[in-house]
């Protein structure tokens, strides 16, 4: 596949599950039907989704909102092929950091757009992945709406804030409170956490051995008193399953609710990370570019600009805070 961009890549897709005029009044004619969209839904339900897009601005609505969204899970990634960033993880993330105050329709709508751009990349023979778009995703989409009339900022939490909702797990000795804290204190993506081998601790050195995304590896510090609790003769320190990060997920978003949280997302965590190192850098003496160097590395991003997703320009915690 040798289309570069996001865009052209899920305009791609969708074309390949598009009937212009012709196609339609040609399985009208083979099948002798009008409807030829009650004849495609399964079983005639209306409730089912079709397998082809028939309309030009359908068309025009499932590209518009796939585009968008492919380009922020690519944000969050750094992956740029699309059919990496139909992995449900993925889908999963960035619903969670940029959809989770979005009004009902727009969420169908885009549910709908992505499951036809996976279709897509399928007869494109791209992809032989099951479609990402489950029920139990769209049950889980559901849940953003019980917050509805936040709008969540879109970098990390409040400092203070961060800081509580650790406290919260560790309190309620949750499974997930040594997890959200390597977010927070390593920068660790959810990812890289539910893939954590005992391999990978270095006591000696104090380091996790990590391979991120792109297949880029970065060693990355670790406090002594985190150090201390990792197991590093298991083979993994979690559990490397969908099933698992999304009750890492879930556990997290619970605690922010009944924290009075008005945000929510593991990843925050890791932005807050990236703050708080370039903070550190900055008292240092370093200027803001060498800072966001060294935080690029630590987040192991393959380009610096990607810190500015995580730390805004200029920032200062009153940043966060407002």
């Amino acid at each position: 596949m040798s289309l570069a961009s996001i865009s052209n890549q899920v305009n791609h897709a969708l074309a390949k599950v598009t009937w212009n005029k012709e196609q339609i009044a040609e399985y009208q004619a083979e099948e002798g039907v009008t409807s030829v969209k009650k004849s495609l839904r399964p079983g005639g339900d209306p409730t089912q989704p079709l397998p082809v897009i028939l309309g030009i601005s359908t068309r025009r609505t499932y590209f518009q909102a796939a585009t968008l969204f492919f380009k922020r899970a690519e944000e969050i990634t750094d992956e740029g092929l699309l059919v990496n960033l139909l992995d449900p993880d993925i889908i999963m993330t960035t619903f969670e950091e940029h959809y989770s105050d979005a009004a009902p329709g727009t969420v169908n709508k885009l549910l709908a757009a992505l499951e036809k751009v996976h279709l897509g990349c399928t007869k494109l023979g791209w992809t032989k992945e099951p479609c990402p778009i489950t029920p139990e995703l769209r049950e889980w989409v559901k849940t953003f709406r019980d917050d509805s009339d936040v709008r969540s900022p879109r970098f990390g939490y409040r400092p203070e804030d961060a800081e509580r909702v650790v406290s919260h797990l560790k309190a309620k000795k949750s499974v997930y409170a040594l997890p959200a804290e390597l977010a927070l204190r390593c920068g660790l993506r959810e990812d890289e956490i539910a893939g954590l081998k005992g391999e990978n601790i270095d006591v000696e050195h104090k380091l996790l051995h990590i391979t991120g995304k792109g297949g880029r590896y970065r060693p990355v510090p670790i406090p002594d008193d985190l150090l201390s609790q990792l197991n590093h003769s298991k083979q993994y320190l979690f559990i490397p399953s969908a099933s698992w990060r999304s009750g890492f997920r879930r556990t997290v978003r619970d605690a922010t609710k009944t924290l009075g949280i008005e945000i929510s997302g593991v990843h925050r965590l890791r932005s807050n990370f990236a703050q708080n190192r370039y903070q550190d850098f900055l008292a240092q003496g370093m200027d803001e570019r060498e800072a966001r160097k060294c935080v690029s590395v630590l987040l192991g991003h393959a380009r610096i600009d990607v810190t500015y997703k995580y730390v805004p320009k200029g920032f200062s915690p009153a940043t966060i805070s407002e």
